[in-house]
């Protein structure tokens, strides 16, 4: 899901100055701002909603541009849109010129490649000179370079694990019941006996999840960064592939398929949409990760409700995309481009009006377990359920770090993410940024294949599958896949001549 860097909070009068930090003038931006907000502005932001059953925005609006209002004149107010419209929703808005100011992107999401080749996104060097020293502080130096198009920096790309680990979650009941030798398992295919038992003893059980937007684990192929859609980078011996025709991958879809067909995934899976919902059902033996792995499954176990183990599946390598699997772009419409990195600014300076965002409002969504909002790192409890009501993750506001303590992460969980992303192993292609604008016409139209493919592949629910993933590879070819991949050779190979 989401996660230490010290940082003094701000404070806003409000009617309940209790529950606001206190400020200081290092990080209150008026003071770098001058009379640039005098004028009250309204800001919008959009995100794709990261649950689907969200409430309580209202509320959290409200205690949230309690700051904003004192600190920068200004009110914000999130545009959620639904994962399954969020794409198109993005490109109407941006064929029509339609003015708002910040809005999620990353590598494969609202692509930061495509908006920056249209004209979508504002440059933001100036102002982050002028007005982001918060977040010049802390982005890792390392990232810019993933986010810097013709020298230009397009994006704010968020503090977030860049080499994450992937685990095997197993519901810990189960594991014990059937003494299951869960750290045996190193592959996808190494879950089949423990599948078969659940799948016998326990009627009401489906032994793995998987569904529409969520691969079951160990699907991942860790030593394959992509590039674009459809195409990757071999980190073993350097080449440019395309993923379909890589054996491994294939192998694993068809386990998928098999599993499904012996009935150890769900028959209407493909129709699924909200993995974390489906994993908090506890009706499932078998998970991925919950966004990191934790030896003693203490992370699983707080995301999902309930006691797991986990075994380690992986680690992929810091690449270009993982350094942009979550980053903040104001758009080129903006009405309002200072105050939106005054904004923006704010957030990766302000530890109360990050974790409110995130977290919502306490005394409804958390509580303190220790310390207040005025200490630098309490720790909290969210209210049961409310990760299915109200939860923005940190790393799409940007400073994962300054998350507080909590049964979301524990300041353990988020240090040992820092420290991997500190020792992880940098990807041969990281600063590679492959411009799409060659063969934007085929990225389209494969990138249109896969949205209809992936519930089909991810969830293994095809009538046959050698039939099934030919005739796949082929209309990827047909819509031009030898263009895609012949272009990304030819960038991938001018850049390596660049920097060897």
């Amino acid at each position: 899901m989401m996660l230490v860097v010290g940082c003094s909070s701000q404070e806003a009068e409000t009617s309940d100055p209790v529950n606001t930090p206190a400020a200081t003038e290092q990080n209150k931006p008026e003071a770098e701002a001058g009379n640039e907000t005098e004028q009250f502005v309204k800001l919008s932001w959009y995100m794709p909603k990261p649950i689907d059953n969200m409430k309580d925005q209202e509320a959290v609006e409200a205690e949230a541009n309690k700051i904003i209002k004192e600190q920068l004149n200004a009110e914000l107010h999130l545009n959620l849109i639904d994962n399954a419209g969020w794409e198109d929703k993005m490109k109407l808005i941006s064929a029509a010129g339609e003015p708002y100011d910040i809005v999620f992107t990353t590598f494969a999401s609202n692509r930061i490649n495509d908006n920056v080749q249209k004209g979508a996104f504002l440059p933001l060097d100036e102002l982050l000179e002028k007005y982001g020293q918060n977040i010049l502080a802390k982005v890792d130096p390392r990232a810019w370079k993933a986010v810097t198009y013709k020298g230009k920096i397009m994006a704010i790309p968020a503090q977030t694990p860049y080499s994450p680990a992937g685990a095997h979650v197993f519901k810990k009941d189960m594991v014990e019941k059937y003494g299951f030798d869960y750290k045996s398992v190193k592959s996808i295919q190494d879950l089949e006996p423990f599948l078969a038992e659940i799948k016998q003893n326990e009627p009401d059980m489906i032994p793995l999840l998987a569904t529409a937007n969520g691969t079951a684990s160990g699907i991942t192929l860790y030593d394959y960064t992509t590039i674009t859609p459809g195409i990757s980078y071999s980190e073993k011996d350097g080449s440019i592939v395309k993923i379909l025709d890589v054996p491994q991958n294939k192998e694993n879809y068809k386990t998928i398929h098999e599993f499904y067909q012996k009935g150890y995934i769900a028959k209407d899976a493909a129709i699924k949409t909200d993995y974390l919902a489906e994993a908090k059902s506890g009706k499932y033996a078998v998970m991925r990760d919950s966004g990191g792995y934790t030896e003693d499954g203490s992370k699983s176990t707080a995301t999902y409700g309930f006691p797991t183990v986990e075994t380690l599946s992986g680690y992929p390598t810091i690449s270009t995309n993982s350094m942009t699997s979550a980053a903040s772009a104001i758009s080129a419409t903006s009405k309002n481009p200072e105050r939106a990195m005054m904004l923006l600014n704010l957030i990766w300076g302000d530890k109360y009006l990050l974790n409110t965002l995130a977290y919502g409002v306490e005394g409804k969504n958390y509580t303190f377990k220790s310390g207040t909002a005025q200490d630098d790192d309490p720790t909290i409890e969210a209210t049961s359920g409310s990760e299915q009501t109200w939860a923005i993750w940190h790393n799409w506001l940007g400073p994962l770090w300054d998350q507080w303590d909590s049964n979301w992460n524990s300041t353990a969980a988020l240090q040992a993410m820092k420290a991997n992303n500190d020792n992880g192993q940098a990807s041969g292609i990281l600063g590679f940024i492959f411009n799409s604008e060659p063969v934007k016409n085929e990225i389209a139209q494969v990138s249109a294949i896969q949205k209809e493919s992936t519930p089909i592949l991810t969830t293994g629910s095809m009538t046959d599958f050698e039939q099934y993933y030919t005739e796949l590879q082929q209309r990827m070819v047909d819509a031009g896949m030898d263009k895609i991949l012949a272009e990304a050779q030819k960038q991938f190979d001018a850049w390596k001549a660049e920097n060897s």
